[in-house]
């Protein structure tokens, strides 16, 4: 397998789970994500 078809799944297996989450906070009001804490929690 070519190192560039790893990268494209990986990528779209990244995209999915970030549109899977996006989704679920969609339609999870109560789940909605705080940018401040989501920052704190990456370190910045």
């Amino acid at each position: 397998m070519p190192r560039r078809t790893i990268w494209r799944i990986l990528g779209g297996v990244a995209l999915a789970a970030v549109l899977a989450l996006g989704f679920l906070g969609y339609t999870m009001p109560e789940l909605r994500v705080n940018w401040e804490t989501l920052a704190a929690m990456c370190g910045f």
